[in-house]
């Protein structure tokens, strides 16, 4: 169960409530905020414009019960402290980049190297370290940043929004919108961690991914640019399986990744919103259906989860107590011919939509 923190003046109407109030300060002295989204049955999300993160999602059991299913902090702090992207949007690109460097247009740029030899999730000027503006539109907040040309090591001054709504059916819609002055490589997604349980760990939860293809790493997380069918072996998730079922194999893939951090390539390309994912917790019968306009999925099992602060539940996150879900393109792809093009070009717009929708499958 879930207590509501002071928020001014909520009132449960027939429609989605907006509520904002001080969530902190950054070290350098800039306001942040928290957004409460709250549906009338009482379930509700909280997001705040640093990083443009989603915070929580309170959502029903079977019984009825409202518990906080996303991984995360009380307060600002724990945010400023944090390595593992809880619930943040994750760009410029988000995942790995081979050798911290791509070519586009015939000249090669150099990028932050904060994975060893390799950049992830944009190196040291990642979007989840920043404060976004924000515009309250109906059922919807609208975070918006500059990111300006260099920054990174990515060309092109770049204008965001990233937008989140919340529907009476309980989906959550993140959608993303850009352009850039410049050609430049752009890959955009959220990184919260579910825990449909609300405590414990994810293993016990079910999963299913309509894919029968996925990307093949290196030691160092890189794609090799091939692609392996993931029949009958331990990433087969054509079917529904328990994600603990398989995850302790004795396997390179498996071993190198501390579990499962992988990317799928999702049926029905052609699609424009793709179904991506099933997430089942048996206890409570929650679940979570993923869709995207994106071409892949990568999942994330959490197996170096180590957070330096506690979160919500006033223990420090340890491995695998949460599962990504990050619907994008695939990793390395400035440097892999053969994947889809995710080059953003000049005057056109980046424009995609995720949608997570809560149910309870009893």
């Amino acid at each position: 169960m879930v207590t509501m923190p002071d928020f001014c003046c909520i009132k449960f109407l027939l429609q989605m409530k907006i509520e904002k109030k001080q969530f902190g300060f950054t070290n350098s002295g800039v306001e942040v905020h928290l957004f409460r989204l709250v549906d009338e049955s009482g379930a509700y999300i909280e997001l705040t414009n640093y990083g443009a993160t989603w915070v929580s999602a309170v959502i029903p059991d079977r019984n009825g019960n409202l518990s906080d299913v996303i991984l995360g902090y009380d307060s600002l702090a724990g945010y400023l402290a944090d390595t593992a992207y809880l619930g943040s949007t994750v760009g410029r690109f988000a995942n790995r980049i081979g050798n911290a460097r791509f070519t586009l247009n015939r000249r090669t740029y150099k990028l932050d190297r904060n994975d060893g030899n390799n950049t992830n999730h944009s190196g040291f000027s990642g979007f989840n370290k920043k404060v976004f503006d924000y515009q309250i539109e109906n059922n919807k907040v609208v975070f918006s940043l500059f990111s300006p040309d260099g920054e990174g090591g990515f060309p092109g001054n770049l204008r965001l929004n990233v937008t989140y709504s919340f529907s009476e059916d309980l989906t959550v819609t993140i959608h993303y919108s850009a352009e850039s002055d410049q050609d430049t490589y752009l890959n955009l997604t959220n990184h919260a961690y579910f825990n449909l349980y609300s405590s414990g760990n994810i293993l016990e939860h079910s999963l299913y991914i309509p894919s029968t293809e996925m990307l093949v790493t290196d030691e160092f997380f890189i794609p090799t640019g091939e692609f392996t069918n993931v029949d009958n072996t331990p990433f087969d998730f054509s079917k529904p399986k328990q994600i603990g079922r398989d995850i302790f194999q004795n396997n390179l893939q498996l071993i190198n990744n501390k579990g499962y951090n992988h990317c799928y390539v999702l049926d029905n390309p052609d699609a424009e919103c793709k179904h991506a994912a099933v997430l089942y917790e048996p206890k409570t019968c929650r679940q979570l259906e993923v869709f995207t306009t994106k071409p892949a999925l990568l999942i994330y099992s959490a197996g170096f989860l180590n957070s330096v602060e506690a979160g919500k539940t006033g223990h420090c996150y340890s491995p695998y107590a949460g599962f990504c879900l990050e619907t994008q393109f695939f990793p390395d792809s400035p440097n892999q011919p053969s994947f889809p093009d995710c080059v953003l070009r000049k005057g056109e717009v980046y424009e995609h939509r995720t949608e997570y929708k809560f149910s309870v499958r009893l």
